[in-house]
């Protein structure tokens, strides 16, 4: 008997309706009851914070700044935070390691920074931003903001490299060459030129060798056999000479997520069954982490073609077939190189279901499909289905599973844009399968942006007028960031770009790399929609497993969500380590010279609250008995740091800088012959002269950046040791040894040599006896920013010690360059006391902000200069109130060619908004 479509539809919303008013009718012992409860406590508990950075640009050079505006959401809405009041922003360099780190304060939710790339610290490569709050932390660095972004050379650098690959077989196994090229601007080789090199992961050196480039400028370097994947986040430092008295240092990312291409299939639901047809999505990711384009077959035992592989997208696709009882079955995938590999399919059971989920014309409802075994029809039953989205519950219902497919319409127009998780339980509420599902409502800010004009003149005064509306028309009022940059100076793939949807509506909530997340967003249409289907089939949901939630599985809070305001807390402790109650306790800000006093409680514990503690701002802290008695042991609660991991997003990592930054360069050295045709400082010349005022300080020691230096040390929460000098011993074995000598003024000291001779200790640009620097030697490596060391090269230990004369143990003062080791600390050199009362603590403070400057050309005396700057206008506190409306004004720079404005932003309700308008300047 045939049912017309339409009536099939009535029927079923009619059903569904039906069991959603009886799902919602509370019942003593109702499982769904509980999976529901369930829930809701484990949300009320750990609420979700996440985090998203509008920046300026997509990519940078060396001297520039990034520019950056936060975002910080909670809850199912993606309603801005008030739980966290201060937010953490790591630049992470190719090493993982911390290259410069930010703690800025969030005010309703929001908060702004910079990060300034300059010449002494940065060098090319592929960089990480991290942002997170402490209370982030527990859900783990997976959900942080993460994005990988390119740093371009610096026009003071005159070497380009690349990197590409060789993969050849040998047997079984397949062999990876690395093949480096070096060039100038132009395009002509270093030929004949001297590299040493270090393979590294992390902090561990791998290997370590040298080669001459040779008539192309490469070497070539032979990667050690791995697993699958072993070497991926690691990378090749070397080191070019140039010439007698020049030497470069590259960075060259390792981009082997795997030897080969790696294919995974994926049956929608979770489970294939014998007996009922099932889809089943696959993904081919390439060695560099990129979407592969496979093509192939399915076959059975009998090597009977069952289904073609349909690819669709980036890697992505799906089949159909339907599993038989006793049979197996294979996929044959030829890869583009024609290459032909059979992978095993997941086996098919014989009891079970199957969860299935289909998008509905008008994308307003959605229908749900569960299929059954035979086998599991006899058993009957009732199963529960549970439609969340960001901890909220919109669909809850008991399932009467009676026949071989039960199939339910739901609506979704008032479910928020965002992945939707339907998980299948059995009637003890186990879970059985689980589906994610994208919704994409209209539910965003539109935003339109409009000029007088298309064309503009260079220098030219621009007006843009924001209209800010919501889906029904109506004014919204919201906090926006806008960017202004020229298309011409930096082009990009829009995308590829990480932007506020792709981050708070799809990348913080599933598991694994998206390749062009903005694809999925910018312009939407049924094939994105269909393609994005695919992506979550292959990609599963991980913010919680339900598993955990059911049994009470679930890890307490560990990190507590840090306010605006702090609090420096801890106890005061006899000689034995019992708290004493009653002990007085004085807080002493040392830059400010401000004291304040408490006493402890019961437990011994103090705690000084409604401190707002800026970068570098310290404090002495000093307990007491009652009666004024100082054999006590005064300790400061410390909050540990976050762990370093390595980069997950390799698709991300760019192993051809310079093609990617060719016009950005280009335009950087239009504007110094611009600057040096009228006499100003070039920006090369402003970045040497950097290094020149530092070589000026009085006590020498930084005035080299860390490419010039033979060797840089950063500090890894990852590395076993747990003093710096156990670092340096694990780090420089061959070349630092630490030898205990006794001294008449205080004692024995472990001293570091290079041969037979002592190296000179410099910490934070000063000259440090031995006496000194043993507390820093055998204190946390985590206290320390870098260390530079110099043994090979008497011109970096020279620059290193400022031109300071040594005397030689054999007599006379001469102006000689000893090996140098200079370490710089996070919070300033400091003599500890050993008095255990009196603690000296230094926590990260507050980062200023940077106010983006924008220059005006009223006047008609303006420079002659020409202004090539790529970014032209950045503000990130843009607010329209309740008409909706706003109007932003700035000056074109004299680049000519396509200006792209980019506005982001959120209101009160959580609304998301993002557009993009283009202008011209002639």
């Amino acid at each position: 008997m045939k049912i017309h479509n339409s009536l099939r539809l009535k029927l079923a919303t009619l059903c569904s309706l039906l069991l959603l008013l009886l799902a919602f009718t509370p019942k003593a012992d109702d499982p769904i009851d509980k999976l529901v409860t369930s829930l809701q406590q484990y949300f009320y508990n750990h609420p979700q914070e996440k985090v998203y950075l509008h920046t300026d640009k997509p990519y940078y050079l060396v001297g520039d700044t990034v520019w950056f505006k936060a975002y910080v959401t909670i809850g199912y809405k993606h309603q801005l935070s008030a739980l966290s009041g201060a937010l953490y922003v790591d630049l992470l360099s190719e090493g993982d390691s911390v290259a410069k780190e930010l703690k800025l304060p969030v005010t309703s939710g929001m908060a702004v920074g910079s990060f300034v790339l300059d010449n002494e610290v940065m060098r090319e490569g592929n960089y990480r931003i991290r942002a997170y709050t402490q209370w982030m932390r527990n859900a783990g660095p997976e959900y942080f903001y993460d994005r990988t972004f390119t740093i371009g050379n610096s026009i003071i650098n005159n070497v380009f490299s690349k990197i590409d690959y060789i993969y050849t077989k040998n047997g079984s196994q397949t062999k990876v060459k690395a093949v480096l090229r070096y060039t100038d601007e132009k395009g002509i080789a270093y030929a004949g030129k001297n590299v040493s090199y270090q393979l590294k992961d992390g902090y561990k050196i791998i290997t370590a060798s040298g080669a001459k480039t040779n008539a192309q400028g490469e070497i070539t370097i032979n990667l050690p056999n791995s697993k699958p994947g072993e070497l991926s986040g690691s990378y090749i430092l070397t080191k070019l000479s140039v010439n007698a008295s020049e030497t470069v240092a590259k960075t060259f990312p390792i981009k082997t997520a795997s030897l080969q291409t790696d294919v995974q299939f994926f049956p929608e639901g979770g489970n294939l069954v014998n007996g009922v047809k099932s889809k089943v999505a696959f993904k081919a990711t390439g060695t560099n982490g990129l979407g592969v384009a496979v093509s192939g077959t399915v076959i059975d035992n009998q090597n009977k073609e069952i289904a073609q592989l349909g690819l669709k997208h980036l890697g992505m696709g799906y089949f159909y077939f339907t599993p038989e009882a006793g049979q197996t079955y294979s996929a044959k995938v030829t890869y583009p190189d024609g290459s032909i590999n059979t992978i095993k399919l997941p086996d098919a059971v014989n009891e079970g279901y199957t969860l299935s989920v289909y998008a509905t014309p008008k994308n307003d409802s959605v229908l749900v499909r569960i299929n059954a075994a035979p086998g599991s029809l006899k058993q009957g039953g009732m199963l529960s289905l549970i439609g969340q989205s960001g901890g909220k519950v919109y669909f809850s219902a008991n399932v009467p599973v009676s026949k071989g497919m039960t199939a339910i319409y739901l609506p979704v127009d008032e479910v928020p844009s965002g992945i939707l998780q339907f998980t299948l339980f059995t009637s003890n509420g186990d879970p059985l399968n689980e589906r994610i599902v994208f919704i994409q409502n209209k539910d965003n800010i539109n935003l339109k942006i409009n000029s007088p004009k298309q064309v503009y003149n260079r220098r030219e005064k621009v007006d843009l007028g924001i209209d800010a509306k919501d889906g029904a028309g109506r004014p919204v009022g919201g906090n926006f960031s806008v960017s202004v940059v020229s298309e011409t100076a930096v082009p990009s793939d829009e995308a590829s770009e990480n932007t506020i949807f792709s981050q708070l509506l799809l990348s913080s909530d599933i598991k694994g790399y998206i390749e062009k997340p903005n694809y999925y967003f910018y312009n939407p249409n049924a094939e994105t929609r269909a393609n994005l289907d695919i992506l979550m089939l292959t990609q599963g949901y991980r913010r919680f497993a339900w598993k955990n939630i059911l049994t009470g599985n679930v890890a307490a809070p560990v990190y507590k969500a840090e306010k605006l305001v702090n609090a420096v807390t801890g106890r005061v402790t006899t000689m034995n380590h019992k708290p004493v109650p009653g002990a007085k306790v004085i807080l002493i800000n040392n830059k400010l010279r401000f004291v304040q006093d408490t006493v402890t409680d019961n437990d011994g514990r103090f705690s000084f609250s409604n401190l707002l503690i800026t970068n570098g701002i310290d404090f002495t802290i000093q307990g007491t008995t009652p009666k004024g008695g100082k054999r006590v042991i005064t300790e400061v609660d410390r909050v540990t740091k976050t762990p370093l991991t390595p980069n997950n997003n390799l698709g991300d990592v760019n192993a051809d800088i310079p093609t990617l930054i060719k016009t950005s360069v280009e335009n950087n050295i239009k504007q110094d012959q611009e600057l040096a045709k009228y006499g100003f400082e070039t920006r090369a010349h402003q970045l040497r002269e950097v290094q020149i005022r530092a070589a000026r300080a009085k006590y020498g020691a930084g005035n080299i950046n860390e490419s010039q230096a033979d060797e840089v040390f950063r500090p890894d929460s990852r590395m076993p040791c747990t003093t710096l000098m156990e670092c340096l011993n694990e780090m420089y074995k061959s070349r630092i040894r630490f030898d205990q000598v006794n001294s008449d003024d205080c004692g024995p000291l472990w001293v570091p040599f290079f041969n037979r001779t002592p190296y000179v200790v410099m910490i934070d640009r000063m000259l440090i006896q031995p006496c000194e620097y043993q507390s820093l030697l055998l204190g946390s490596p985590l206290d320390i920013d870098k260390v530079y060391t110099s043994h090979e090269s008497p011109a970096i230990s020279a620059k290193l010690l400022g031109g300071l004369n040594f005397q030689r143990s054999g007599g006379g003062s001469q102006n000689v360059a000893p090996a140098v080791i200079a370490i710089f600390t996070k919070s300033g050199y400091f003599r500890k006391t050993s008095d255990p009362s009196i603690v000296y603590y230094a926590p990260k403070g507050y980062d200023y902000t940077r106010e983006f400057y924008s220059p005006k050309y009223d006047w008609e005396t303006g420079s002659k200069v020409a202004d090539l700057r790529s970014t032209i206008y950045w503000n990130p506190r843009v607010l329209t109130g309740p008409t909706g409306q706003i109007k932003v004004s700035y000056f074109n720079s004299d680049q000519t060619g396509t200006y792209r404005v980019t506005i982001e932003g959120i209101n009160a309700d959580g609304a998301l908004a993002r557009q993009v308008y283009r202008y011209k300047v002639e």
